[in-house]
């Protein structure tokens, strides 16, 4: 089973398992959905919703009225573990950017209920194997996408044009000096998120992925770029097609969480 879930970057119609930014509580995305146009969708497609902002108490208190509103969906992707709680499990994929990287988190997050779980995006495709090996819980990958380095409340972008008396736009890139890798920094109502503007892709090891829900994420995808994925999803040597960074899937990252150690002095 290759079960693929599409994150869109524009409002065509697309014939695939949907993933929904919603509008006013999600970021880093390129389209929002409002209520309306989820149960729309909803009524012809599979369709889940994430919602990746980091809420206060009061974001809480208004998101569960827009949650009420929803109808006919099937997964909320769900980064707040103040909202997690509070939403029914047997919907919830906990989505923790960077965070959940082992079997043992995992299986301590089935122990709570939580059995949809959407893994790190950093993992060699050997610790995800073993993360498959090891548990029974429903996991979900980036398996296409243009990987979200960092989320910050913070206007970073406006923060910067203020001290700096400068007019940068709130969509950009950037230039890292240490790995000369060019950056996605995008700033929205909500925060400031950056990406890697390299194309992450685990086509080449679809045969090893086979019972992972497979998230391709277009946002910040060209049309060219868009087209060649939608037509390539199961295609091994995509990366003859467009330039694939793939490095994360052969090369262990050495300082995640979870691979530091406490030592007594």
């Amino acid at each position: 089973m290759n079960e693929f879930y599409i994150i869109p970057n524009n409002k065509m119609i697309l014939d695939y398992n949907l993933i929904l930014p919603l509008e006013s509580y999600s970021i880093g995305f390129d389209v929002y959905y409002s209520v309306s146009e989820i149960n729309n969708l909803a009524t012809t497609h599979n369709v889940s919703v994430i919602i990746n902002k980091f809420l206060h108490k009061s974001d809480i208190d208004n998101i569960m009225n827009v949650i009420k509103a929803l109808k006919n969906v099937k997964y909320y992707f769900v980064e707040d573990l103040g909202l997690v709680s509070i939403l029914p499990k047997s919907q919830v994929v906990v989505s923790q950017n960077h965070i959940i990287n082992n079997y043992d988190s995992i299986n301590y997050f089935k122990s709570l209920g939580y059995d949809k779980i959407l893994i790190n995006n950093d993992l060699t495709i050997s610790e995800i194997k073993d993360i498959i090996k090891n548990t029974s819980s429903h996991i979900f990958m980036y398996y296409i996408s243009k990987n979200n380095l960092m989320y910050s409340k913070r206007h970073l972008i406006s923060s910067f044009n203020e001290y700096k008396k400068d007019n940068l736009e709130m969509i950009g890139t950037i230039n890292e000096k240490v790995s000369n890798h060019e950056l996605i920094i995008k700033e929205e109502n909500c925060g400031t998120c950056i990406f890697n503007s390299r194309i992450f892709s685990a086509n080449k090891y679809i045969d090893e992925l086979d019972t992972i829900g497979k998230i391709v994420n277009l946002s910040n995808m060209s049309i060219d770029e868009t087209n060649i994925i939608l037509d390539n999803l199961c295609n091994k040597e995509i990366s003859k097609l467009i330039k694939v960074d793939d490095y994360f899937l052969d090369n262990k990252i050495a300082y995640k969480v979870g691979d530091l150690k406490w030592q007594k002095y």
